[in-house]
């Protein structure tokens, strides 16, 4: 419709401006022919019958009056003017025209649109006639030089134009009209299905087009009618199909990526994207196996043998296992691999807590089986002889014995906690009363290492409930510690505070501290700061194991606050309302 518009209006232009120039012509020519006779009238009438120059003006005043909006004026052979029909005396006007050059070389000339001043000082657009004026010798003599106001021509023209355009205007609409009602007639149904398949292409499948005839148009419009009634029903069923899988996906606790034949991302399901810490749905698989630092022999080899592999690897404080499965098409290609992630932190932890652990009682117990078996063999040689030596040796054996006995006794009541077979004997326990007798029974430890050892009792009576013995146990760990720990002339104090919630004992000490790496480990099993200095010095490692135990058997906790070097604050919180059981 538009292309037949533009040949209406380049149509319309074409045969406007030909019509226009037409008229345009035709009005000059006009123009010149009323110049020219008027020129030549003025030659006869005026010019030959004078005598002289200054007869000439007044034979041009006398004999001819100025024509409907033309002007006559004598000029001699220099284009001087020397006689005029709107200026009947001097100073006549000066005109400045290429046409009067001519004329003075004896052509008759003409011009259009020249713009000049008239007699009143209006700056106006004139036609121009130079007609020369020859005597018997062939000279050019006198030059007449009419012209006339193009005005009224050109405001003939504008209104001749504005009827063009005025017609111009009529015919397109009259066009459009015409063509939008033969357009819709053929281009309508093809629009119609364009729109129905750009809305089928979009996912809109609901698609049913109204068939207006049974040509060919109306047999396309069944066709896509049917078309997109049985696209709606294959994809219908795809999408509860996709929905189900989607479903199993999310829900699952396993991270699930599945990368295409050019190991393109294709899909990742919401367990991975938490698994992996990324919200990175365009990576490729090299992408993948670079960030997460997993060897790509992996995938090779799978590669090569076309079974699946599995690998460990971290992210962040997570182990993740990642499973490879390659897929592919009925004729057996390769179109990609699936890769299944497991979260085993917890497995992996307990396992090498388990590892840890094992490894630790091992030590632990290797290190005196193997002093009492260098003792007796000593002894067996032969050592028994020496009855001082023999006492000596019986004694190392029966330390490293005890030791062992410790050790045992501690890991068994370890295992007593984790199966929650601990009983425990509540009763009241006055706190400043309970803490001044625990504080006075270390007193000589702290003395034989000239440390000061005190307590502060607290401003009023404080009752908690608890087992007494295993309270026992855990004050007296703590303080024990804190003599071993501590430096000779070191300083410990025993305190009480409270919240809202809770009693706290705090056991302050001025010994050497703990590290900040090693302050979150203190209460786990076997570990020990400096290993060396607390097998020396006695230790299993699982007091504060044991300690730590208690105090949560009892709703309480134990905390630890220390600077390397200026010493440690170890707080036991007791629970206010911890229930007085039987």
């Amino acid at each position: 419709m538009i292309m037949y518009l533009g040949l209406v209006l380049i149509v319309m232009i074409v045969s406007g401006t030909y019509i226009l120039l037409t008229l345009k012509n035709n009005e000059i020519n006009k123009s010149n022919q009323q110049l020219a006779l008027y020129a030549e009238k003025i030659s006869e009438q005026v010019i030959h019958s004078a005598t002289d120059a200054e007869n000439i003006q007044e034979r041009l005043s006398n004999t001819l009056t100025s024509a409907e909006n033309m002007q006559g004026n004598v000029l001699d052979a220099y284009g001087v003017t020397i006689a005029s029909t709107a200026v009947l005396q001097e100073p006549y006007p000066t005109f400045t025209d290429s046409a009067i050059l001519a004329a003075m070389d004896g052509q008759i000339s003409y011009s259009f649109a020249k713009k000049s001043t008239d007699s009143s000082g209006l700056v106006r657009e004139w036609i121009t006639c130079a007609y020369p004026v020859e005597n018997e010798a062939g000279e050019v003599e006198y030059i007449v030089y009419t012209r006339m106001d193009a005005g009224d021509m050109q405001e003939n023209l504008v209104a001749s134009a504005q009827t063009i355009l005025v017609s111009a205007v009529i015919s397109l609409i009259l066009a459009a009209a015409m063509g939008y009602i033969f357009a819709q007639t053929l281009t309508g149904p093809i629009l119609a299905l364009t729109k129905g398949a750009k809305a089928l292409a979009n996912g809109k499948l609901d698609q049913s087009l109204k068939v207006r005839s049974s040509d060919e148009i109306g047999q396309l419009t069944s066709s896509f009618n049917y078309m997109a009634q049985e696209l709606k029903k294959n994809m219908s069923e795809i999408s509860k199909e996709k929905n189900r899988l989607e479903i199993i996906l999310h829900n699952m606790t396993d991270g699930v990526l599945s990368f295409d034949g050019d190991g393109n991302l294709i899909h990742i399901n919401t367990a991975g994207i938490d698994l992996l810490k990324t919200d990175r749905r365009n990576m490729n698989l090299s992408e993948f196996l670079h960030t997460y630092d997993i060897n790509a022999g992996v995938y090779l080899d799978m590669e090569k043998e076309n079974a699946n592999r599995s690998v460990i690897f971290p992210v962040g404080k997570q182990f993740l296992k990642a499973s490879f499965a390659p897929y592919g098409n009925k004729q057996g290609q390769r179109e990609g691999v699936v890769v299944v992630l497991q979260d085993i932190t917890e497995q992996k932890k307990l396992d090498d807590m388990r590892k840890e652990f094992v490894a630790n009682v091992s030590h632990e117990l290797r290190t005196p089986l193997t002093t009492i078996k260098s003792y007796t063999e000593t002894l067996m040689e032969g050592a028994l002889e020496e009855k001082d030596l023999a006492q000596e040796f019986l004694g190392i054996i029966d330390g490293e014995a005890d030791r062992m006995a410790f050790l045992v006794r501690d890991l068994l009541q370890l295992t007593r906690f984790d199966n929650k077979q601990v009983r425990l004997d509540i009763t009241e326990i006055d706190l400043n009363d309970f803490l001044s007798r625990m504080v006075r029974q270390s007193q000589i430890h702290a003395e034989a290492k000239q440390q000061t050892l005190t307590f502060t009792p607290y401003e009023k009576p404080v009752i908690i409930y608890g087992d007494r013995d295993r309270i026992s146990q855990v004050v007296n760990n703590i303080i024990t510690n804190a003599i071993k720990y501590s430096l000779e002339h070191a300083s410990i104090r025993v305190y009480i505070t409270e919240d809202q919630d809770y009693y706290k004992v705090s056991v302050k000490d001025t010994g050497m501290g703990i590290s900040r790496e090693d302050l979150p480990r203190i209460f786990e099993r076997f570990y020990r700061v400096d290993k060396a200095r607390s097998r020396a010095m006695g230790g299993t490692g699982l007091g504060l194991a044991i300690a730590k135990e208690i105090m949560e058997s009892h709703q309480g906790k134990l905390t630890a606050e220390s600077e390397y070097g200026k010493g440690t604050t170890m707080t036991m919180w007791f629970y206010k309302n911890f229930p007085p059981m039987e």
